[in-house]
């Protein structure tokens, strides 16, 4: 029997130059990890099992902070300036070392002390990075905004998520005042909207062996909350009842009759633009009811009311349209979209 392919979803690495409190509070001289963990040593201990990871998703390492929050007052927040955004940057100076860190191996140029050959690269298809998501929204943007010019391009189109670690926080009080404070909330709610729109990750980290397993529940509580927030306005309504429907049996969905839902304005006639403006709605239809429940259906000739193309030409342009949808969610079974559902759903055969 085959052995099955192994993504790593979880591998630290730092190099030899980060190995001090100074980078790692955590990393005291002597301890076991006070080295260079690269790829090529994680390639070392990885040789001898029979089964190689074909990549691995890297998760940050909990750098050092000088404090728990930046030296910003709520006034300032009113205006940031270049000397907030210095301020800053000073202090999540090793969060964004660790970006640079991770930037050298996407742009295959190893530094003395980094463990990577440039072929190792490749090895690394996604990075969880570290996120302030306690701090008030507006430097939570900023420094998002920082993030991504410090990783550049191809780095950042490797960024799958965040981590910030709750298991250190050891007052349970505390924990929750975090995870419930519209900061830290309205944050999360802006993952959903990264990547494109594919969204970002969270990855949790607490510890109910050591700190109990109250950080456990209140992580389930936030999770639960969010899904609520995610929940409010009309898309949240609309989402919540799609989300009653994927949850029967026999319950499919068709990518069709888009065009006739723009009014009063008109349809957008490019395709970039048409992608963008049914993001959310083909997002949730696949997220909730997966590729073997959903169809492609023209709505023609009906689609030539709202089709911004002409008779001719509107069944064509939205076909492109459910193609680059498709493209950009990454959906493996195409096949189902295109007609493997719509055979099983009516019964037919092609």
């Amino acid at each position: 029997m085959a052995s099955p392919r192994i993504l790593d979803s979880h591998v630290h690495l730092w190099p030899g130059t980060s190995t001090s409190p100074e980078n790692h509070a955590w990393i005291q001289p002597g301890h076991i990890f006070a080295k260079q963990h690269g790829i090529s040593d994680y390639k070392t201990v990885t040789s001898s099992s029979p089964v190689q990871p074909a990549g691995f998703i890297y998760v940050e390492t909990d750098r050092y902070l000088p404090a728990p929050r930046p030296n910003i007052s709520t006034e300032e927040l009113e205006n940031l300036t270049t000397d907030n955004v210095q301020k800053l940057r000073e202090w999540a100076h090793e969060p964004l070392q660790e970006l640079r860190f991770l930037r050298r191996i996407v742009e295959r140029s190893p530094a003395e002390g980094d463990g990577f050959l440039p072929s190792d690269s490749d090895k690394m298809v996604g990075c969880v990075i570290w996120a302030p998501l306690h701090l008030p929204q507006k430097l939570f943007n900023l420094y998002l905004s920082i993030a991504e010019e410090v990783s550049g391009p191809i780095l950042w189109s490797k960024v799958v998520g965040f981590r910030y670690l709750l298991q250190f926080i050891k007052q349970e009080s505390t924990l929750r005042d975090i995870l419930q404070s519209d900061d830290w909330q309205q944050n999360m709610l802006r993952l959903r909207k990264g990547r494109n729109g594919k969204g970002w990750t969270f990855d949790i980290a607490v510890d109910a062996h050591l700190a109990g397993v109250w950080q456990l529940e209140a992580a389930a509580d936030m999770v639960e909350k969010m899904r609520e927030l995610e929940s409010d306005g009309e898309n949240g309504r609309w989402f919540t009842a799609m989300k009653r429907f994927a949850a029967l049996p026999a319950v499919y969905v068709k990518l069709s009759g888009a065009f006739n839902g723009f009014g009063p304005a008109e349809t957008p006639a490019d395709v970039d633009v048409l992608v963008e403006r049914v993001r959310f709605s083909a997002n949730s239809v696949f997220e909730l009811f997966g590729e073997k429940r959903v169809m492609f259906g023209s709505d023609w000739p009906v689609c030539n009311w709202g089709g911004p193309k002409g008779e001719l030409e509107n069944w064509e342009l939205w076909r492109e349209v459910v193609v680059r949808m498709l493209e950009g969610l990454g959906v493996r079974g195409v096949e189902d979209v295109w007609s493997g559902t719509a055979c099983q759903a009516y019964g037919v055969e092609i």
